[in-house]
């Protein structure tokens, strides 16, 4: 038996005023209150975009609540949960990025995290590095010429991002006490973690995505129940939404 995490993603820059009044209306008032907070448009369609696209996400998988149905609340580590239904709720997760957004839906019993990042920004790639990744990753992307070294760059900070929103723990303290190992094969790469975040409890399941020129998602998960004999795999699979 295979468990499913299943990545939806939207493009933004292009969004109508009539899809964003349709996304503003399946949002709660306090999400609708957050979106007026924001200074700049773009910052606030996006926001809007997201949260309706994980509502529609949710009534996809579950079928028991309409997208405005669904209310959240935070667990103890400040992560984002489903409050309130019957029975077993799913585990998600969201991100969004200058013109585009995602979210992650996957059983209760696994924890997921998903993120979205645009590497046609201004950022020092090489001060990054030295002070947030472990010295083997800093070791790999030495030997890779400017270009390939800023993509695997985004690639690893946006895996380690997924990790960290999956498991709700504190960004910048946990970057270097985790290491990813990537192979790059004709079907993609092949991603390995290790460090203390990996050493107990189910293995972790990493995809990335390219949905188009300057971005990148990256998706994380793993079993939460006790351990079993052998371990559920996972599998993640992407749509456009």
């Amino acid at each position: 038996m295979t468990a499913e995490v299943r990545v939806v993603w939207r493009p933004t820059s292009a969004l109508t005023t009539a899809e964003l009044d349709a996304a503003l209306a399946v949002l709660s008032d306090e999400e609708r209150e957050q979106h007026r907070r924001f200074r700049f448009p773009a910052d606030a369609r996006d926001y809007a975009a997201a949260h309706a696209l994980l509502r529609a996400e949710l009534s996809s998988w579950c079928g028991n609540n309409g997208p405005r149905d669904w209310r959240f609340n935070r667990d103890a580590s400040g992560k984002p949960a489903l409050a309130g239904g019957r029975g077993p709720l799913p585990s998600f997760s969201l991100t969004h990025t200058h013109g585009l957004v995602a979210c992650a839906v996957g059983p209760a019993d696994v924890a997921i995290g998903v993120d979205a990042e645009r590497d046609d920004r201004d950022v020092d790639t090489r001060r990054l590095a030295a002070r947030f990744f472990s010295r083997s990753e800093i070791a790999a992307l030495s030997a890779l010429d400017d270009r390939a070294r800023r993509e695997r760059f985004f690639d690893l900070w946006t895996l380690k991002e997924a990790v960290v929103k999956a498991l709700g723990i504190t960004l910048l303290p946990s970057l270097p006490s985790m290491t990813f190992h990537m192979v790059d094969r004709e079907n993609g790469a092949d991603i390995r973690f290790d460090g203390p975040l990996a050493a107990a409890g189910s293995p972790w399941t990493f995809a990335l995505f390219r949905p188009e020129a300057g971005c990148r998602i990256a998706a994380a998960a793993a079993g939460t129940a006790p351990p079993a004999e052998r371990p559920i795999p996972l599998t993640i699979s992407w749509a456009r939404g």
